[in-house]
């Protein structure tokens, strides 16, 4: 039982792990997309800019589709709710439970 009263099991390193591979799978072929679309329409600017353009468009996609699908399959796949894994995880954050 946690300071709220509930029993939330704690977020553990391999569900820790999982969400990270789900969001690298997710980062990794939308990167490697942009770099091969600035290939193929033949832009030719620099690597930096070409980072900033494809980081401005790919962050917000990961933040606000990927993570929330991760999240929710791993919510489900502990059977638990995506509030109830966020909570666990702000648990941890402010010294909570170890996983």
């Amino acid at each position: 039982m946690n300071d709220r009263g509930d029993h939330r099991r704690a977020l553990t390193w391999r569900d820790q792990a999982l969400k990270n591979f789900g969001v690298w799978l997710a980062v990794y072929p939308s990167v490697l997309l942009f770099s091969y679309g600035f290939e193929w329409l033949d832009i030719d600017v620099p690597l930096w800019l070409e980072i900033l353009i494809s980081t401005a468009i790919t962050v917000p996609l990961i933040s606000h589709i990927a993570v929330p699908m991760v999240e929710k399959r791993l919510a489900h796949a502990k059977g638990e709710s995506p509030a109830e894994l966020m909570h666990q995880e702000a648990d941890q954050a402010e010294g909570g439970r170890d996983g």
